[in-house]
């Protein structure tokens, strides 16, 4: 009976031998995967964040200080207004369907899942955001024609030209978080493509 246990107990500790290694590895690309997720949460509350300051901000320009009379002048506005409205939307829907990919639906699924918010977030970046990007621009100058009337034409002009410029540094700063989050996105689908390997 001893050496039953004995031999049950020896049994046991090769056995365990053999999946340490492998759990170990597990645990570590779990760890990895969470890592890369709170890094894009982090990036998608940043971009609402950014977004909703700046929709309140030109509301209450719009509202308050510069409330504008022409009807060419208020769908510029309402275009502004609207694109950054329909961005926070997305944001927010993609950290929902960032929140939907389940753990616990089993690797293959999960990597299925990984893979079509991945594609999802390409879209949104190269489709939807440029799109977004020159309703803004279009809203804007389109509010130009009314500032005419009461701005002078030299400050006009570096309104205008200042929109530019900030819109150039902003494509460059944007650009590089997109990038970040992009590469992030392929290294999660690479370490779930390990996790279902194992």
């Amino acid at each position: 009976m001893d050496n039953d246990l004995f031999e049950i107990q020896n049994q046991w500790q090769k056995a365990k031998g053999k999946l340490n290694p492998k759990t170990g590895a597990i645990s570590e690309l779990y760890s990895k995967i969470k890592e890369k997720e709170k890094s894009n949460y982090f990036f998608y509350y940043g971009t609402i964040s950014i977004l909703s300051l700046t929709l309140i901000g030109i509301s209450l320009f719009f509202y308050y200080v510069a409330p504008v009379q022409e009807t060419l002048s208020r769908i510029g506005v309402g275009l502004m207004i609207l694109g950054l409205l329909i961005r926070i939307i997305i944001e927010i829907g993609s950290i929902h369907r960032a929140k939907s990919i389940n753990h616990s639906d089993g690797a293959l699924k999960t990597l299925e899942n990984t893979y079509a918010f991945h594609s999802y977030r390409k879209m949104i970046h190269h489709v939807v955001a440029p799109t977004i990007i020159a309703c803004y621009t279009i809203g804007f100058y389109m509010i130009t024609p009314e500032f005419a009337k009461y701005i002078p034409l030299p400050y006009l002009i570096l309104i205008d030209v200042s929109y530019v410029v900030v819109g150039i540094i902003l494509f460059l700063v944007i650009r590089k978080g997109v990038r970040k989050e992009m590469r992030h996105l392929n290294e999660l689908s690479q370490l779930r493509e390990e996790l279902v390997a194992e």
